[in-house]
């Protein structure tokens, strides 16, 4: 392959892609430390006070009923044991014709049990929006295919740029200091990019398919609308934390709580998703009934959740090597940004030179 052609291909994929390189990243980082950020910029509606305790999914559901009955909770989040300060948020609606609405936050006070906020998820902020860019799904089809053609652009990047070191690696001892501190950040940004690059690719795909194929264990728990299909509004539903213990008792201790979603009349299921420090995750589902589980699901997928599908996040995420390749993930961004940016300084130079 011709020397000066690769360059030529890896100095215009570096420009047009750039951009799209830098958000992903930045939006990436966000959403990674979204809970932190969260507190950082909106302290009034997420900040809490440490007390003894979090309320119980029972006791939080009973406060709900006093505090605001008509609204139903279609889900609970839980933020991570590192970030025990910030708010817990209730997803839900005020709409009786679909009980499984889920276009109102409320930033919920787990300690004092106390209504913060209540507003549109559409208001919720630039740090949910940046999370939601990250994964592109949300323009559809569409998005999916132009998220991958990117990230296969970054891939041929980043491999041109692997070749074209080991191309010239005789030679570059004698380029200038920046055209070598490019070469060693390249290598180190080539390898995270591809990564990245990569496994974001195999989640978007996955996603979407199994967003075709109904596999999302959730999904499935709120497909019913309409109480008449079940008997429960005959029968007891099962307390809410005799089934949160159920789901806890069936994990590792080192799970913690991610989210759930209550039984009801119209629900025959309480759906519980755990994660694990190195981001795998775990929904349990607990019959509403005899409070029996009905199940454990890798990756929030009814079937197919094992296997590579399961270890994509923790991969992508860096979090598979446990704290420190979370770390590593977020230097190894930093140094993908600079390496960008050395190579526009490079080409700079070499303009500036060739008009002289």
């Amino acid at each position: 392959m011709n020397l000066r052609t690769v360059k030529t291909l890896h100095r215009w994929l570096a420009f047009i892609l750039g951009a799209f390189v830098v958000f992903q990243i930045t939006s990436g980082s966000i959403a990674a430390e979204s809970r932190l950020l969260m507190q950082w910029f909106y302290p009034e509606k997420y900040r809490v006070e440490v007390g003894s305790s979090p309320a119980t999914p029972t006791q939080i559901q009973q406060a709900m009923r006093k505090i605001a009955p008509d609204f139903n909770i279609a889900h609970v989040m839980v933020p991570p044991p590192d970030r025990a300060n910030t708010a817990y948020m209730l997803m839900g609606g005020r709409n009786p014709e679909n009980l499984h609405d889920a276009k109102t936050m409320v930033d919920y006070d787990q300690y004092q049990q106390r209504l913060i906020a209540e507003y549109p998820l559409v208001e919720s902020g630039w740090i949910g929006t940046m999370t939601v860019l990250h994964r592109w799904i949300v323009f559809g089809k569409a998005g999916l295919y132009v998220v991958c053609l990117l990230g296969l652009a970054t891939v041929l990047m980043s491999l041109s740029g692997i070749w074209l070191y080991a191309k010239t690696r005789q030679s570059a001892r004698q380029l200038p200091m920046l055209n070598r501190y490019h070469r060693t950040l390249g290598i180190i940004a080539s390898a995270f990019l591809i990564v990245t690059s990569l496994s974001g690719m195999v989640m978007s795909y996955v996603y979407w398919g199994d967003r075709e194929a109904k596999l999302s264990v959730f999904a499935n728990m709120a497909q019913a609308d309409s109480a008449s299909q079940y008997p429960l509004h005959d029968l007891a539903i099962v307390d809410p934390d005799a089934a949160y213990q159920t789901a806890r008792v069936s994990l590792p201790d080192d799970y913690h709580l991610s989210a759930y979603s209550y039984a009801s009349p119209h629900k025959p299921h309480y759906w519980f998703a755990f994660f694990n420090p190195r981001m795998f995750r775990k929904d349990v589902v607990i019959d509403a009934v005899t409070g029996e589980l009905k199940g454990i699901y890798a990756a929030g997928k009814l079937e197919r959740g094992s296997g590579f599908r399961d270890v994509l996040l923790p991969i992508h995420t860096g979090k598979y090597f446990g704290p420190i390749g979370g770390f590593l993930m977020t230097f190894f961004g930093f140094i993908v940004v600079l390496w960008l940016l050395s190579g526009i300084a490079m080409y700079i130079s070499s303009r500036r030179g060739a008009s002289a």
